[in-house]
């Protein structure tokens, strides 16, 4: 059976373990570095990503409670009232900008914004995947949201499962393709028809 919890109920192994799959399953090390903080990069994400969003983070246990994994979502006002400062490198700055606008063109007032999403590998192909949408799509719709985003990069094996359980593409952001050659898709889910 598996549970969920939030963020500021879930141990800080645990949080270190979600700031650790950040850095595994994106493209961080190249915003990480020299970083104002000059923190080693997994605490850098914990600090930047996890820690100031523990209201919209949820942490996944199963039945031995065992964390699985986590995911980290909201409607667009709940994120805006978070107050998290960027402690990368200034020049950072001119891509998340880049980024921000990326998502206020594609997303709505009414969206469920999913900004980060990840299973521990030992747990991947356990059917986790569907478990962490279903919940994700609850929370979106006790807050009637009639889509969920997300975005996610091209090259990721996350991708196809996105599309096979129903997100639409809808946008590229092409910013960092000549850093990281990948592009990162905006993905949609239509509650409303399901």
């Amino acid at each position: 059976m598996l549970s969920f919890r939030p963020g500021a109920q879930v141990a800080n192994d645990h949080l270190d373990r979600m700031a650790a799959l950040l850095f595994e399953t994106s493209y961080l090390q190249y915003c990480s570095i020299a970083n104002k903080l000059r923190l080693p990069f997994q605490q850098l994400q914990r600090r930047q990503n996890i820690d100031p969003y523990l209201g919209q983070v949820r942490a996944m246990f199963d039945g031995a409670d065992n964390f699985t994994g986590f995911f980290s979502a909201a409607t667009l006002a709940e994120f805006a009232q978070v107050a998290a400062p960027s402690h990368y490198r200034d020049e950072m700055k001119a891509m998340d900008d880049a980024y921000d606008a990326f998502l206020a063109q594609h997303t709505l007032p009414s969206d469920f914004l999913v900004a980060s999403l990840a299973i521990e590998a030992r747990y991947r192909g356990a059917g986790l995947f569907k478990a962490m949408l279903a919940e994700i799509a609850r929370e979106a719709r006790v807050r009637g949201c009639r889509r969920i985003v997300l975005t996610v990069w091209e090259q990721s094996e996350a991708l196809p499962m996105y599309l096979a359980k129903g997100f639409t593409s809808c946008a590229t952001f092409d910013y960092a393709w000549e850093l990281f050659f990948d592009r990162l898709h905006f993905m949609a889910y239509d509650l409303e028809s399901t």
